[in-house]
């Protein structure tokens, strides 16, 4: 075959074709080819060939489960092994949670191997207070489950086998105290640390980004994530420290191309600071984890897993030295688009997560969140709940996709925009890096002003028209479809988790819960450095084994380093 010879014949029919769509299109009809481009702005043809993806090295694309893992991290994937239908889910108590889990387990929600249990904590939790608190009041059981104590825990856990239970508590500043109560939670049920499976979500920066939650100032809290990664490193390894979050960024609405590199630049600076703690990256690097956004844009949201995973294994290859395979092989979570969930015909709903979920197996996602039809109005119902998961069911059952890996590889459009959105990706990298790192960015406001931006923008396109909605600024109905609301009593949920917490407290050594939290705040007072990371851990072990609640000991970190919010 002679490629030259190949090239010039594409360009002849690519002159033709033009030709041929100006004089049927342009000429007699007057109708000339608008301007599009994806979500990250860049600017599209009408149709892709070989030309386009010429000066792609095919070596940058290999095959499914060889270096750098465009095509996938395995040789075969769910042909082997389904992905991980990893419901996050959490609401009123531990009780109520419960209920769901085993509802959800029953319809078909599992891990690879056995059981799954993401928790969501409430908003009192995720702020850093205990239900008891009167900062606390109407927070109680809204947006997660109320979970703060030992107690909490075992009633959602109880009964599971902890080394074959995947558990995670999507927390953000409460992740230590979190990590913490539960390590002790599985030691007095006799296991030990390094049998845990799971993950801390360790995702303090994006809450700032995106959430405005109370926290603590930038470098601080990157002292908190680097206290955790060691702990897990040299004590928890079927423990995925760190969560990269892409989401939340995403619910902002970055760009797939900003998206990717908030998470890549935040990995490099954790990455590159580990090394300073004495970890080896080798080590630090196989237990990231990421819950990535999904969007819209159906073809360069598959293109961005594809481009992420390329630039993850090049980077940790060719700027750490990274040797182990699972250092190269980035593994994703996806969270189906809460930013493009409707209140207005909201059972359309359901055809949007059908596509995104579709759109993450196509990218060759490894787990997956399906969100709700009804989270635009409320908390999940259980039936929404159900539905939810089975679209992933439908699709890993009756579709057809999931029998052959990377099914779009190949295609001259899915091969020229993976390498366009890595090449926008790794310009906000750069710019990150040259403006000081991600904690810099974070602390001088560029981050937050970069989502800033793309908000106003996305508002405008929607109040505009040029940003289609069908719904909300196309195709609306004047009569109002009706879909139950699910709905809880507040009130009594939070009078019950006072009443428990309350008996929680009085149970205790007093003196012994004093003295471990004078032992958090001089640890903490102690930590100055990232090159001291290691003293925290334990002593907030030692103060869940006197039964402090996260509340309490979150509270100590507050009065160490002050406590912020980010806009």
């Amino acid at each position: 075959m002679d490629k030259g010879k190949d090239l010039d014949r594409v360009r002849q029919m690519e002159m033709q074709w033009e030709k041929n769509f100006t004089e049927k299109y342009e000429r007699k009809h007057g109708f000339k080819m608008p301007e599009s481009q994806t979500d990250s702005g860049i600017s599209l043809k009408p149709v892709y060939t070989p030309s386009d993806v010429a000066d792609i090295d095919y070596g940058e694309i290999e095959m499914p489960g060889s270096y750098p893992y465009t095509r996938g991290l395995y040789p075969l994937t769910y042909q082997y092994q389904p992905w991980m239908t990893q419901q996050i889910h959490g609401y009123a108590r531990a009780e109520e949670t419960r209920k769901r889990t085993e509802k959800l387990t029953k319809a078909g929600m599992k891990g690879f191997g056995g059981a799954v249990l993401f928790i969501v904590p409430d908003l009192a939790a995720n702020y850093g207070y205990d239900p008891d608190d009167i900062v606390a009041r109407g927070m109680v059981g809204i947006s997660g489950v109320s979970v703060s104590t030992e107690e909490d825990i075992g009633i959602i856990c109880d009964g599971y086998d902890l080394s074959k239970t995947r558990v995670g508590f999507s927390t953000k500043i409460t992740c230590l105290p979190m990590l913490a109560t539960y390590i002790v939670y599985a030691e007095r049920h006799g296991y030990k640390p390094h049998q845990l499976n799971g993950q801390s979500q360790n995702r303090r920066k994006i809450a700032w980004l995106g959430q405005n939650t109370r926290d603590h100032p930038p470098k601080d809290q990157l002292k908190l994530q680097l206290e955790l990664i060691k702990y897990c490193v040299e004590n928890m390894p079927r423990w995925n420290h760190t969560n990269l979050c892409g989401y939340v960024a995403g619910e902002n609405c970055a760009s797939p191309a900003q998206e990717m590199a908030f998470m890549l630049s935040e990995a490099i600076e954790l990455v590159e600071c580990g090394v300073q703690t004495g970890l080896d990256p080798d080590d630090i690097v196989p237990r990231f984890s990421a819950q990535m956004h999904m969007g819209m844009d159906f073809f360069e949201e598959i293109c961005k897993l594809r481009a992420f995973r390329r630039m993850w294994a090049k980077i940790m290859k060719e700027r750490f030295d990274c040797k182990k395979a699972a250092s190269h092989q980035f593994r994703i979570h996806i969270h189906t688009g809460g930013i493009n969930l409707t209140a207005q015909q909201p059972l359309n709903n359901i055809t949007r997560a059908s596509l995104q979920v579709l759109a993450s197996v196509l990218g060759g996602t490894q787990s997956l969140h399906t969100s709700s039809y009804d989270e635009a109005i409320s908390l999940p119902s259980e039936d929404a709940a159900e539905t939810a998961l089975r679209v992933n069911q439908i699709v890993l059952h009756e579709t057809g996709v999931p029998k052959v890996s990377d099914p779009l590889g190949g295609s001259y459009y899915v091969e020229w925009l993976t390498k366009r959105l890595e090449e926008e990706a790794r310009k906000v990298v750069d710019e990150i890096e040259s403006r000081g790192g991600y904690t810099k960015c974070m602390e001088t406001g560029w981050l937050w002003n970069l989502l800033d931006q793309r908000i106003k923008g996305w508002r405008q396109e929607v109040d505009e028209g040029t940003r289609v909605i069908v719904g909300v600024n196309k195709y609306r109905q004047e009569e109002t479809v009706e879909v139950p609301e699910f709905t809880m009593d507040q009130g009594e949920v939070e009078r019950l988790a006072i009443e428990r917490i309350k008996k929680w407290k009085e149970s205790r050594n007093q003196g012994e819960v004093k003295n471990a939290l004078k032992e958090i705040e001089k640890a903490a007072r102690e930590f100055e450095s990232v090159e001291q990371t290691g003293g925290l851990m334990p002593v907030l072990i030692d103060a869940a084994r006197a039964k402090c609640t996260v509340g309490e000991m979150t509270e100590v970190f507050f009065q160490v380093y002050g406590c912020v919010f980010p806009y």
